[in-house]
């Protein structure tokens, strides 16, 4: 091979690597499988649930053997989603410890002018041992409030508050569903630009 040849094959690859990077970005910004799923094990940081506030109301993350996790004291704590788009369903899965009896619920921000929250309690409950337990709940994301690519989430621990009582939450996993995108729903989308 000549020094020409050469010169075309590398002016190829470094037209396809970005192009190939740019088409990757958009696929992973519009969810074109309509599924993401993410996890935030207090060990490693996740770009989409992020971490527990207000820092009043929580511990520092504490290590107990493979196991790292936040300790609850205070009613409510706040953790948000960030997502790239609106979803219409998400599930969370939390590995949490407890007292027996203690009652942990999720709930999403629903409405900022009312400051109201929908609340709900854990719909399977699964015990891990050692204290620890999986609980697992959905909520519908249609008309939730989705300001700067967050939804609000909040723990709700209504008979935690003052009585020197704590919740230990290990493990976050989300699943947020929406639409698929096929081909044919961009065409259609195009075309509805276009003709306005």
């Amino acid at each position: 091979m000549n020094l020409n040849q050469w010169h075309k094959i590398i002016r190829t690859v470094l037209v396809i690597i970005p192009v190939v990077f740019l088409m990757w970005l958009i696929t992973q910004d519009l969810v074109v499988s309509g599924r993401l799923t993410a996890e935030y094990n207090f060990h490693d940081a996740s770009p989409f649930v992020l971490t527990l506030a207000p820092k009043s109301r929580i511990s520092a993350i504490t290590q107990e053997g493979a196991v790292y996790y936040q300790s609850l004291y205070d009613d409510p704590v706040y953790f948000d989603v960030r997502l790239p788009r609106p979803f219409r369903t998400i599930t969370f899965w939390v590995t949490y410890r407890a007292d027996d009896g203690e009652i942990v619920r999720l709930a999403a921000f629903a409405n900022k002018d009312q400051w109201s929250f929908e609340v709900k309690d854990f719909e399977a409950v699964v015990d891990l041992g050692n204290g620890w337990y999986e609980g697992r709940v959905s909520f519908n994301l249609d008309g939730k409030r989705f300001a700067f690519q967050k939804y609000q989430f909040m723990f709700s621990l209504p008979a935690i508050r003052d009585s020197g009582r704590q919740v230990d939450v290990a493990d976050i996993r989300m699943t947020a569903e929406r639409e698929q995108l096929t081909a044919d729903k961009v065409l259609r989308k195009v075309k509805s630009l276009w003709e306005e």
